[in-house]
């Protein structure tokens, strides 16, 4: 296990290393004062810029379904 520290979060290169990985991670929720965050895990499977240029992480659960996480909303992550 691996924590990646705070200069390494908003890094795609850093996320690219980490392809085919499990990962759980702390995330910033936009919107909604009274749950300012969340939790997510499972392995990544993309790192690509997103609509606005930033970079874009693509998470696959246990279930198989995809989401995409925003680099600049990941506040903590752990690798195995």
């Amino acid at each position: 296990m691996r924590r990646l520290g705070p200069e390494e979060l908003a890094d795609p290169d850093v996320w690219r290393k980490c392809l085919g990985r499990k990962t759980s991670m702390r995330l910033r929720l936009r919107g909604d004062p009274r749950h300012p965050f969340t939790e997510a895990i499972g392995v990544v499977q993309a790192v690509r810029p997103g609509a606005s240029g930033a970079g874009v992480l693509v998470l696959v659960n246990r279930r198989g379904e995809e989401r995409e996480v925003a680099l600049d909303d990941v506040l903590a992550a752990k690798i195995f």
